[in-house]
């Protein structure tokens, strides 16, 4: 998506430290096996909620000893640090088992509805907010300046994924990927008072990482949004409050609005399994620079 300027406003503390505050659910491993077994490693379920708004909320709960995350390969053939796919071409292509969007990036036109004056197209070159690695190489560089939002980063080594704040990982990686704003950081709710208080207020589609202190295990969650009467999307603080309910202690949001879409392959072809809402269409999905992947371990 685009890049957004920095809205003065009143701070979300107080619906953050509320978020904060929810009591930690029992893990998965305490109180049985939850959701749809998609691949040794990986389970899903969808949990539709009424309150405090129709919202659809989308979870992928990974074991990180049995499935390895990685990022979108760089590709300079468009003239640009990637060439936009969509989530589930991207899965396809590289036999995965799952993957959502990732990174925001530039240049973006949103589009008319169902319209086909968007920017980027599937083919078209795109480049990513923030520092990006992929497969131990430097795809985009350090750029504090390029987006406010992306505050964090996500580090993968190995079966090790960790998120830090800014934008380096403080040694070799396999991969990584900025993004932000970061959520939760040792189980205690971000501010986003430099935002402003409709970024964090304002319900969209969003797509967010979380990880767990106690094991070695991620969840990608996807909420559908800006689909009336289905799903109206999730503030930041609502999202916290997903995360901490997972168990989460680490979360980070990522690129969302018509970009949030989860694909995953089930009965051995990629579907898209969240209602992405790309040019105001509900299930038409967009292409997007770069993506996390999710592959099972031999």
């Amino acid at each position: 998506m685009n890049r957004r300027s920095t809205v003065a406003g009143v701070c979300l503390l107080t619906l953050a430290l509320t978020a904060c505050a929810t009591p930690r659910a029992q893990h998965p491993s305490d109180a049985g096996a939850r959701g749809e077994a998609l691949f040794p490693g990986g389970r899903y379920w969808r949990e539709s909620r009424t309150e405090p708004a129709a919202m659809q909320v989308h979870v992928l709960e990974l074991d990180l000893r049995r499935v390895r995350l990685e990022l979108t390969a760089g590709d300079t053939s468009g003239g640009r640090e990637h060439v936009a796919q969509t989530t589930s071409d991207y899965a396809r292509r590289n036999g995965l088992a799952a993957a959502v969007n990732a990174s925001y990036f530039t240049p973006f036109k949103g589009g008319s509805k169902g319209g086909e004056d968007y920017y980027p197209h599937a083919g078209d070159g795109a480049d990513v907010s923030g520092a990006a690695i992929a497969f131990g190489q430097v795809v985009s560089p350090v750029e504090p300046d390029e987006d406010e939002r992306v505050n964090a980063i996500v580090c993968v080594r190995a079966a090790a994924v960790t998120i830090r704040d800014g934008q380096d990982c403080g040694g070799p990686v396999d991969h990584a990927v900025s993004a932000g704003p970061r959520l939760l950081a040792d189980g205690q709710a971000r501010s986003f008072e430099a935002f402003g208080q409709a970024y964090g207020e304002n319900r969209h589609p969003r797509t967010a990482l979380g990880l767990d202190d106690d094991a070695p295990r991620a969840w990608l969650v996807v909420v559908d949004g800006r689909q009336a009467g289905y799903s109206e999307g999730a503030s930041l603080a609502e999202l916290i409050a997903i995360f901490r309910a997972l168990g989460a202690e680490q979360a980070i949001n990522l690129d969302g609005g018509g970009s949030s879409t989860l694909a995953a392959r089930r009965d051995g072809e990629v579907v898209v399994l969240n209602s992405p809402i790309h040019t105001g269409v509900p299930g038409r999905e967009r292409p997007s620079a770069n993506h996390i992947g999710v592959r099972v371990r031999p």
